[in-house]
Parts: structure tokens; C-alpha cells; sequence
């Protein structure tokens, strides 16, 4: 380079320092790369490895070749997108969604739906013996679901005026006419909302739109998320939601001025008709308002909660914990094969819903706590069972360090998240729990997320 420079031949100084870079590994910004797809990620993102460099390349399958440019360069690793396919995979769909790669609702529809099962199913392997170090742990196939129409809830951004969705990764929004994984009722609901606001426009003061759907008793929620308390503009919207569609139950306000990612605020008015619904599960009946924590895909959780009365194998004897219980779903459904049911969970409306939900289906021997989970196990001295349904990110380190000490005779976790469900099975492994099953369940199909059912027993090894 040095003689290059005393030479003044700066064009091929530029070419040799190129070279120097792909040498060591170090891609620029814009360049572009041939690169082999080996895996998924996370997010649904191909992965590959360039000169051992990581490489997320969007809209990548495994087994696919692909010319792609850089456009962000980390240490460890880039982000890049296709240029070309080289070489396609057999694997690969074409998405049945228009918008598929503009809008970040789905991140799998490329993909065909057998392959989607097999990826979520290692994923959790993955996450096991790369966090957890758990090797060997029966992992069945991933249980499928209906791929289309499943979704009971969605939830709309608006901005001046349009309806729809959110770009992956962004805030810039896409509008979209119909969403291919949201229920037949609701996509009524929302083709009459389309028509209506044809004629009467939203106002600025409206940033979201929700629509929750009971899928098995034909019932509809609309919430109208509002920066002020004003809902006078409201007015012709909910005359005629209620009249054009005999199936909505109620429609609500909520009044959330926070500029943040939290959509819902606890402020909430019902403008007409009831302020919740009610959707049945397993037979029973379960009261669904605005902000409760209700199972998006209702017949594949109906699956999951059978697992969850397998894995637990109750004789009617045990004294069953269900921590982070929510509205009291899972408590309720195990109720009638268990002596007594604990259900604590620290939302509020949650357990207030859980209680009339235990009231409505005539249910005495559930007893539910506002608290938090790591604070209310403490207090027990005795459980036979655990159930744990924690959120993403997981049971907090304390609550798993009491739990333990209670020496449950069986766990059943339940997990939206692979890598911190690893994390706490290695913790609860190496407190003389063993994992007897891991049955992952595709509770979103076209997107990148799997959920899981795990049995573990007590069985300390000998000295």
C-alpha cells in the first residue's frame, strides 16, 4: 500500500484495501455478496455465514443461494437484502398475502407450512443445548394449527386517516384491505369499519383500532384508542358499527395520550352496548374484556391446554399452583381434576376477571391472589403441582429459587419463548428436576413463533 501511495496509483490502493477486508472478514456497507442460506433465525430472517462473518439476509430460506447487498454492518454481524436468487429452495411458497415482506404482521408465509413446523421445532432444540445445555430432551413435532384465519384479535395503527399495519421493524404504515391470518367474523368487522370510515373519516385523535373476536359464541368487540377523553367524533362510527353488524357486542374507548409502543392505557369508556364479551373454552365460559390476556389462536389453545391436563396428571388429590394465571383460564380448566387450585398473577383486572370467571362457571375450589408471583410463593408451605405461564421474558430468577424449595412433585411450563424457557429449565434442571417431554405447539402459523408445553418431574439423583 505504502509503495501504491508513493506511486500515486490510489485506484488500486482502494482495490487492494477491498481485498484486505474481505481477507479478514470485515464487509462495508453496500457491498455486495453471494452467500448461502444454512438456517432460519429467530425473527424468520435467513441466515448465512460469509467468510465465517454472520450475515441476516430478509426473505432468505435455507438452502437458497442468494446475491444480497450489506446495509448494516455490526461487529459480530450484518444485515443485508437479495439482490437475486441464485438458487431457490423447494421449500418456498408464494405467500398467499399480497403484502407479505412490505407488511410485518407474518414473517413465514414464504415458506411451505410442513417446513414452518419442522424450523419452529428446532428452534426449540436449538435454544435448549445453546442456552440451556440440555441435550437429548424429547422434543416432539411441533403440533400444527388451521395456517389461515386463526387470529381472534387485531390490532390496526392509524395515521391520518389510513388503516392498517406496521412495516417490519418500523413505524411506517402499511395499508392493507384484508389480513389473511384474522378470523372470518372479524374480517366482517372490519370490511363494515372500511366502508364506514369512507364516509366518516377518523379523526386525528384516533391512533388505534382493535378488534377482538369470540370465535366459538359469535361475538365482537370494537375499541377506538383515543389521544384525549373527547369522543364526540365517535358518535357516527358507533351508530353505525352497531347497526351494520348484529355480532358486535360493545363498543369502547380508550383513552391513551402516551407517545409510546404501549397501546392501551387503563382508562377505558363504553360507548354502546357492553364493555366485554364472552367466549367458551373446553366448555367452560370466560368473561373477555378490552385489556384481558386472552389465547389469539382459541382452537389450537384448546391443544395446548389439553397438554397441559396430560402433562399435570391429576388424581383430584393435588394442590396445584398455577402462577401468572391471568384470567384464570388454565386454573379454571384443571380445576375439576385437582383438590385446589392457587392462581396468582399480578394485574389486577386480570384476577378480577378470573374470580367472576370462576363465579360464571361455578367453580369453588379456584381462589385467586393479586401479586407477584416471586412474592406469593413465600407464603406457601405446601404444592403438589406447578403450572407456569410466564410472559417472554420468562419466571424471574427469585420465584424459581422459592419454587424449588416447595419441591413440587411435577412442573408444567408453558413458554412463548424458547430462550428463556431454556434458561429456566437449565436452572430447574440443576435443581434435581428432569424433563420428561417438550411438545411445541405452532400457536401463530405464517409467523416466526412457537410456544411449548414441558413436563418436568422431581428426580434428584443419588449420592
Amino acid at each position: 500500500i505504502i509503495e501504491l501511495y508513493l506511486s500515486g496509483n490510489f485506484s488500486a490502493i482502494v482495490t487492494t484495501l477491498k481485498i484486505l477486508q474481505e481477507s479478514f472478514v470485515i464487509p462495508y456497507i453496500d457491498q455486495e455478496i453471494e452467500i448461502s442460506i444454512e438456517r432460519l433465525g429467530s425473527h424468520g430472517e435467513g441466515i448465512g455465514y460469509w467468510n465465517g462473518f454472520t450475515l441476516f439476509v430478509e426473505n432468505a430460506l435455507p438452502e437458497e443461494r442468494v446475491k444480497a447487498k450489506i446495509y448494516e454492518r455490526r461487529k459480530n454481524y450484518g444485515r443485508a437484502k437479495i439482490i437475486e436468487y441464485l438458487q431457490v429452495s423447494s421449500s418456498r411458497n408464494t405467500p398467499l398475502c399480497p403484502l407479505f415482506g412490505e407488511c410485518g404482521g407474518c414473517q413465514l408465509m414464504h415458506l411451505e407450512y410442513s417446513k414452518q413446523l419442522e424450523t419452529k421445532r428446532q428452534r426449540v432444540v436449538d435454544a435448549l443445548e445453546r442456552i440451556g445445555k440440555i441435550f437429548d430432551s424429547k422434543v416432539f413435532p411441533c403440533e400444527p394449527s388451521v395456517p389461515f384465519g386463526y387470529r381472534n384479535k387485531i390490532q390496526m395503527p392509524v395515521d391520518m386517516g389510513r388503516l392498517g399495519l406496521y412495516a417490519r421493524n418500523t413505524h411506517d404504515l402499511v395499508e392493507i384491505e384484508r389480513c389473511f391470518i384474522h378470523c372470518d367474523l372479524g374480517e366482517t368487522t372490519f370490511k363494515h369499519i372500511q366502508e364506514i370510515i369512507k364516509k366518516y373519516p377518523l379523526s386525528e385523535k384516533v391512533k388505534h383500532i382493535l378488534i377482538r373476536t369470540a370465535v366459538h359464541t359469535k361475538q365482537v368487540l370494537v375499541i377506538f384508542v383515543t389521544t384525549s377523553d373527547d369522543y364526540s367524533h365517535l358518535f357516527p362510527l358507533v351508530e353505525k358499527l352497531m347497526g351494520a353488524q348484529g355480532e358486535i357486542k360493545g363498543v369502547i374507548q380508550n383513552i391513551n395520550p402516551a407517545e409510546s409502543n404501549v397501546i392501551l392505557s387503563h382508562q377505558y369508556r363504553t360507548l354502546a352496548g357492553l364493555g366485554w364479551m364472552e367466549e367458551k373454552l373446553l366448555g367452560l365460559t370466560f368473561k373477555v374484556s378490552p385489556a384481558s390476556f386472552f389465547q389469539v389462536n382459541p382452537a389450537q389453545a384448546e391443544k395446548l391446554y389439553q397438554k397441559v391436563v396430560e402433562f399435570s396428571a391429576l388424581t383430584g388429590k393435588e394442590i396445584v399452583l398455577d402462577a401468572y394465571c391471568g384470567v384464570g383460564t388454565l386454573s379454571l380448566i384443571l380445576a375439576e381434576h385437582a383438590k385446589e387450585i392457587i392462581g396468582v398473577e399480578c394485574v389486577n383486572e386480570a384476577i378480577i376477571d378470573a374470580k367472576e370467571n370462576a363465579e360464571r362457571n361455578h367453580i369453588s375450589n379456584a381462589k385467586f391472589t393479586c401479586d407477584y408471583a416471586e412474592k406469593f410463593v413465600s407464603t406457601l408451605t405446601k404444592i403438589d403441582i406447578a403450572i407456569l405461564n410466564p410472559p417472554r421474558k420468562g419466571c424471574e430468577s427469585s420465584f424459581l429459587e422459592k419454587l424449588v424449595q416447595l419441591k413440587p412433585s411435577r412442573i408444567v411450563y408453558v413458554s412463548c419463548d424458547p430462550a428463556t424457557l431454556a434458561r429456566d429449565l437449565s436452572f430447574l434442571c440443576s435443581k434435581g428436576y428432569c424433563i420428561e417431554a417438550v411438545q411445541p405447539f405452532d400457536m401463530f402459523p405464517q409467523t416466526s413463533h412457537v410456544e411449548c408445553v414441558v413436563k418436568l418431574i422431581f428426580a434428584p439423583k443419588s449420592n
